[in-house]
């Protein structure tokens, strides 16, 4: 599923190259829906062992990223049957109130804060997890992401290339996200690291990323923005899918 969206996104970006417009190209609201079709939001098969970090439990983090794709989709039904997972799994943890929360909202139909409750709970796992000496893939990708924000920045607000300081600054920056993505790669399970959905979007990420200082260094401002535009497709998806 993952091939195929690339597949629509790149052809996008080309026909936009080739008509010389430098269209933001809404790949995120067609992620959003192939996000629904892919493994990560299957639903779990089993439950936490009792034994088991509960933070750093995949049932527990499968549920979450599924009550956020539902969320993002507009599934309230299928996002409340995730939470309700997630509420009986952190019973008994600080975590299960930010759970009940989103429950709530999203049994209202309030979208937006039932999402920001979830999102919420990803940090408060993260802390658990890092309290307790714990590191998953999904820490990874989230801090990847944050790093890749500073990049980011420069998709929103056009950079003026003609100055030698911002094309070195986006050069930095281009270096620093393929730092923490291929840092991603490497600690990723050998069972992730050989998925092909996450091999198409974590090579991408680090082949564009190092296309973008070449890019900023000629001042071709279109092509810098069309890696951009892809760039935070790819990261977002990692996002979704393993964050």
């Amino acid at each position: 599923m993952i091939h195929a969206f690339l597949s629509m996104f790149y052809g996008t970006l080309r026909r936009d190259a080739a008509g010389g417009k430098r269209t933001v190209v809404a790949g995120l609201v067609v992620a959003a829906a192939v996000l629904i079709t892919m493994p990560a939001f299957a639903e779990p098969t089993s439950r936490p062992d009792d034994g088991e970090i509960l933070a750093a439990s995949e049932t527990v983090l499968a549920d979450r990223r599924l009550a956020a794709g539902y969320l993002r989709t507009g599934n309230l039904d299928l996002a409340a049957l995730a939470l309700e997972r997630l509420k009986i799994s952190l019973a008994g943890t600080p975590e299960a109130a930010l759970a009940q929360h989103a429950l709530a909202a999203t049994d209202a139909g309030d979208v937006a804060r039932a999402a920001a409750r979830v999102e919420d709970l990803a940090v408060a796992l993260a802390n658990a997890r890092r309290a307790a000496g714990r590191r998953v893939l999904a820490d990874c990708v989230r801090e990847a992401s944050a790093v890749f924000h500073r990049l980011d920045t420069r998709r929103t607000t056009a950079p003026d290339l003609s100055a030698p300081a911002v094309r070195e600054d986006i050069a930095e920056a281009a270096a620093e996200a393929n730092t923490a993505f291929a840092r991603c790669d490497a600690e990723a399970p050998a069972a992730v690291k050989k998925d092909p959905d996450f091999r198409r979007l974590i090579d991408r990420a680090k082949s564009s990323l190092g296309e973008v200082p070449d890019a900023a260094l000629a001042g071709d401002a279109g092509l810098l923005h069309r890696y951009l535009i892809e760039l935070r497709a790819l990261e977002q998806l990692l996002l979704f899918r393993f964050g």
